[in-house]
């Protein structure tokens, strides 16, 4: 249901850009959600949409905010609270964003995915090592791949040495093309 909610806010802030009090809904909505990018993105579709908006109001919903946020982004958003028309491609949007949307400077990985789903599939990926599970490695390192996703890369490679786990040739393959950038 939450995510419902969520999506129902998101309308309501298409229809009406400007409401600060449909954003906040939204927020509301997003700390509802598990992981982080949700609430980022409903944040920066606040602090784009809301400009017309006192500085107060995204100084509130940045507070409601900010135990959610990884620091690097609180502290963007927070620099961000005295500037009252920021651009509408930014560093700061999520695919959770309705109305910012991400910049060519976030990298290919999080447009994609999110942190939080970078650190699940790393658990699924060295999960499937350890239970020999081939067709289940094949989809974590094809997403790898795909999404240019370091992170579950390199969290999944770090949980397999923490164990004493042979990395497998095909990472080893994987993991030299990640470093050098060739993605599919």
């Amino acid at each position: 249901m939450p995510r419902a909610a969520f999506r129902r806010h998101g309308r309501q802030v298409l229809a009406h850009p400007g409401d600060a009090g449909r954003h906040l809904a939204r927020l509301a909505a997003a700390l509802e959600l598990p992981g982080a990018e949700p609430v980022q993105g409903a944040l920066s579709d606040l602090f784009v949409g809301c400009t017309g908006a006192s500085a107060d109001v995204r100084r509130s919903a940045l507070a409601m905010a900010a135990s959610r946020l990884d620091p690097p982004v609180r502290r963007a958003f927070e620099h961000q609270v005295d500037h009252p028309n920021p651009a509408r491609s930014s560093v700061l949007a999520t695919r959770w964003s309705v109305l910012a949307s991400p910049s060519m400077d976030v990298p290919r990985r999080s447009v994609r995915c999110s942190s939080d789903d970078s650190r699940r599939l790393a658990q699924a990926g060295a999960a499937a090592v350890e239970r020999g599970d081939l067709e289940a490695q094949e989809a974590f390192l094809g997403h790898c791949l795909e999404c240019g996703d370091v992170l579950a890369f390199m969290l999944a490679r770090r949980a397999l040495a923490r164990r004493g786990e042979p990395l497998p040739e095909r990472w080893e393959r994987v993991s030299a093309l990640l470093q050098a950038g060739k993605l599919t």
